[in-house]
């Protein structure tokens, strides 16, 4: 009995033996399935730029393909290291194969120098900084990390982003020719009042290397009509006793005043900083108005700031209450919301940009954008009590990089905004600000040569930027001057929708 019991045991080992090896050879079936990854086995993507993925092809040693599972994936909004791993089954034979892809930030970050064409340095006087931004496509603004020195008559400015990228640019200073007297103009280049106003000059100064103070020599021509709204250039003039002359310009804007405004009767208080005469705490207004600045002639502008609130955000409020414009701010989560309470406040229009700002998440599906959209409706309306239906696509309605996130979905998104109530814009006029600009002048001319070109402009600049903050009140004094209207975006704005291109 025990013999054929051992006997049996023995013939199970063999036959579990048997078919294990028989499942093993199966697995590996003498390379009758081959999995071969396409393209390199490690690649290397920019940051932001769209991951290309090779794939790979699986086939048996017939020569018959066989299907491919592709997992994991790359995040070009992330710099780091991600695995996709690949695998091929068929009949118990399967093959896995790995690729490490590495999304890292290889561009150096640039640096624009501000140039002053009128601004010089005596031989033997301390340069004065003209101004300099600094930018990075992974870590934004840099400004503030520039190293600069002077040396050999040049200023060195040096600035590495957060992965060893470095750039160097040189400014050459301009030193004046001794020959020519200097002319400075308190108060700059420019210079804003109301019509009705009186212009007070704010002063200059002259002197010159051999002839000393000649500021009583300075010739002033032009004049300011302070009744009537315009621009107006005064140019000041200089000769020292070598006959050598230096001009310089000075603009000054003429601005209407709004409508309804009204000079206080003699020995009645002028309420200022949102209180009343006696003290008291500004009372509520109804949210959202629309406001504008001089009645409609069909020329109008329509400003707005996305990405903030910022910074400098306060700074344009002041600006804008100073001359009673009205703008649209299209906001993100994760800012200083009581800003935006008082944007709402004062009449600005609140409208949804994005609560994360990660196309990445928001362009993923339908539901993710409008999670985020919703999120950020419910946010504003917490801090203003304005449940605003206006909106503004992140990268706009025509953005090409949600195509990276999920095909088609603009087309979807741009249907189904209206159908739930929204209304969106984009815009017809762009400052450049997060791109080329990085100066105030470039900022108001890329925004007054667009706006002369139109009936209706809808500008985009952000208020993140504060070159561009720089260039508001100019903007405004310019608009105002040439007859043009300040709204804010509403629901019966004229639409300014771009074409869609996902």
């Amino acid at each position: 009995m025990k013999r054929a019991i051992l006997i049996i045991l023995i013939c199970v080992l063999v036959l579990t033996a048997v078919t294990v090896g028989a499942a093993a050879f199966r697995l590996w079936d003498g390379g009758r399935l081959t999995l071969i990854l396409n393209g390199a086995e490690t690649i290397r993507v920019e940051y932001g730029d769209v991951y290309q993925e090779p794939g790979a092809e699986a086939t048996l040693k017939t020569g018959v393909p066989v299907s491919v599972d592709i997992s994991g994936r790359v995040d070009t909004d992330k710099v780091g290291k991600y695995l996709i791993k690949y695998t091929a089954g068929t009949g118990g034979a399967v093959r896995t194969a790995y690729r490490n892809v590495y999304v890292v930030d290889s561009q150096s970050p640039v640096i624009k120098l501000t140039e002053n064409p009128n601004g010089y340095t005596l031989p033997g006087q301390p340069y004065q900084e003209e101004g300099f931004f600094a930018t990075d496509n992974y870590d934004g603004d840099l400004t503030d990390r520039v190293i600069r020195r002077e040396a050999d008559g040049k200023v060195i400015y040096t600035v590495s982003d957060a992965y060893g990228n470095t750039t160097t640019v040189e400014r050459t200073i301009r030193y004046m020719d001794p020959a020519y007297p200097q002319i400075l103009l308190e108060g700059g280049q420019m210079a804003f009042i109301m019509a009705g106003d009186n212009y007070q000059e704010p002063g200059y100064t002259s002197t010159d290397m051999e002839d000393g103070d000649l500021t009583s020599k300075v010739v002033v021509t032009g004049a300011v009509d302070n009744m009537t709204s315009g621009i107006y250039t005064l140019q000041y003039s200089v000769t020292n006793q070598k006959g050598m002359t230096t001009k310089l310009d000075r603009t000054v804007y003429v601005i209407p005043k709004p409508e309804g405004e009204q000079t206080p009767p003699e020995g009645e208080q002028n309420p200022e900083n949102g209180e009343n005469p006696d003290g008291e705490g500004a009372p509520n207004v109804d949210l959202p108005t629309g406001g504008t600045t001089i009645e409609p002639n069909g020329k109008t502008i329509y400003l707005t700031f996305d990405d903030g609130p910022g910074e400098h955000t306060g700074r344009l409020l002041d600006i804008l209450a100073k001359y009673n414009v009205k703008a649209t701010f299209f906001v993100v989560g994760g800012k200083d919301m009581s800003l935006v309470a008082r944007a709402a406040q004062e009449g600005h229009a609140i409208a949804i940009h994005t609560y994360t700002h990660r196309y990445s998440e928001i362009y993923s599906s339908d539901d993710a954008f409008f999670n985020d959209l919703y999120a950020m409706q419910d946010l504003i309306y917490q801090h203003t009590g304005v449940k605003t239906m206006l909106t503004r696509f992140p990268g706009g309605s025509s953005n090409s990089v949600s195509s990276a996130y999920n095909k088609g979905i603009m087309s979807r998104l741009t249907k189904e905004l209206p159908a739930r109530g929204f209304q969106y814009f984009d815009w017809n006029v762009d400052s450049n600000d997060a791109g080329g600009a990085k100066t105030a002048d470039e900022v108001f001319d890329n925004v007054t040569k667009g706006v002369a070109k139109r009936t209706n402009s809808v500008v985009l600049q952000h208020d993140t930027r504060d070159f561009s903050v720089d260039a508001i009140e100019r903007i405004v004094a310019w608009g105002l001057c040439n007859g043009y209207t300040f709204k804010a975006l509403d629901m019966d704005s004229p639409a300014c929708h771009h074409g869609v291109n996902n």
